[in-house]
């Protein structure tokens, strides 16, 4: 048997963050128009600006009848915190701050592998999405060679989805 190297996508650069004000028809079939109508916040992000981690706890299943601990799944958790840049001066330059601003819910969606030229969602694109409520913005430290940045914990309010194909609008 001879290994075969399957072909890999860098991530950089290949992938877009878009915010959905309120909520979507179903979060598990979010359509092209509804993902076009969003707020596209790829570019203000910085490269760690989405910071998403994951953790499940394990349920213990000890039965008197058995020497070994089986498992279940328990509670998941996600813990989201975006970093990006901002330009009060300039609203066409603060469109993540403005759109953003604490209190806000919507959908926040992760669209993987995305050519870098393209300029619309399409139903060939994926994505992956959680229900958020915006938390507190927070102008992070100046730094030597940074732009300004805020730092925002958003709080999740739903179940994320895995990894779906975007549908197209009917």
């Amino acid at each position: 048997m001879s290994l075969v190297q399957p072909s890999a996508v860098p991530s950089l650069g290949t992938r877009r963050v878009v915010f959905i004000e309120g909520t979507v028809a179903d979060i598990k079939a979010i359509t092209d128009a509804e993902l076009n109508a969003g707020v596209e916040l790829s570019c203000y992000l910085t490269r760690s600006g989405l910071a998403v981690t994951y953790d499940q706890a394990v349920i213990q299943d000890g039965r008197y009848c058995s020497p070994q601990a089986l498992q279940l799944p328990g509670v998941e958790t996600f813990d989201l915190t975006l970093q990006y840049t901002y330009n009060l001066r300039t609203p066409a330059d603060d469109v993540a701050r403005i759109t953003l601003e604490r209190g806000v819910s919507g959908v926040l969606v992760e669209v993987l592998q995305v050519d870098e030229d393209q300029e619309e969602f399409t139903s060939a694109d994926w994505y992956w999405a959680i229900p958020i409520l915006t938390g507190k913005q927070m102008p992070i430290a100046v730094e030597e060679n940074a732009v300004d940045r805020i730092g925002q914990k958003v709080f999740t309010r739903g179940r994320a989805t895995e990894i779906v194909k975007v549908v197209e609008a009917a």
